[in-house]
């Protein structure tokens, strides 16, 4: 009896165990934020193509500054779209196309595209747009370098199911693409990703990119992978 017993016994905690790990598979493992950072850059890494929009806000009047971005970037480098610069408040809407490491841009009141040097960009607080994806300076470069990196929780972005990844980010880091961030500030940042495909969709980043104000800018990315001609385009 005391035999039977036991086998029972044995038998209901066996089938117990069976059904919990059916019906109950218990809580899933935190993910790992680092990891998640990664696969995210790689994916920008390795993307043949990004569509990328910039938005600034809160800029100061007194700044010099790049207030919008939307275009196509590839890893030639190049990049073809328009890009806004805010003038001392005034802002100036400008076609630009980068490629073989010259920028060339056809502000709204020009009929032509000239070549803009790399110092006169950077006057403007503009970088070579062929850059907002580049592995080492753009935006994807900030992803390994995060400081403090915890995942947020999720949400949706449109139809997309996106995991949110929050942190700060140097203004050093953020040099590449922001040329009068205060390298010695740290910029509160939330890097959206994509919870199928690994993919960074969207990001936001704000804190002292100029002098007198805290500035903040969304970015966000689609379009991976689509296929694009980048072309120099005819100048005056």
């Amino acid at each position: 009896m005391r035999r039977l017993l036991a086998v029972l016994t044995i038998g209901t905690l066996a089938l117990s165990g069976c059904s919990d790990n059916k019906g109950n598979p218990g809580p899933t493992q935190p993910q790992d934020p680092v990891a998640l950072l990664a696969a995210a850059k790689k994916a920008v890494d390795e993307a043949t193509s990004v569509h990328v929009v910039l938005d600034g806000r809160d800029i100061p009047p007194t700044a010099k500054a790049l207030s919008k971005g939307d275009g196509v970037v590839t890893h030639a480098p190049a990049f073809t779209g328009s890009l806004t610069v805010s003038n001392k408040g005034s802002l100036i809407d400008a076609e630009a196309v980068s490629i073989g490491g010259k920028v060339y841009v056809k502000p709204a009141f020009l009929t032509n595209f000239v070549l803009f040097t790399p110092k006169q960009l950077a006057d403007l607080g503009a970088p070579d747009p062929a850059i907002f994806i580049d592995p080492a300076k753009g935006i994807q470069s900030w992803l390994p370098t995060l400081k403090n990196p915890a995942i947020k929780g999720e949400s949706r972005l449109g139809t997309v199911l996106v995991t949110e990844v929050t942190g700060t980010v140097t203004g050093a880091g953020l040099a590449g693409l922001f040329p009068k961030a205060s390298a010695t500030q740290e910029f509160p940042s939330t890097f959206k990703i994509d919870k199928d495909t690994k993919r960074l969709v969207a990001a936001t980043i704000a804190g002292p990119f100029y002098a007198g104000a805290t500035t903040t800018y969304d970015i966000t990315l689609d379009k991976y992978g689509e296929q694009v001609t980048i072309t120099k385009p005819p100048t005056s």
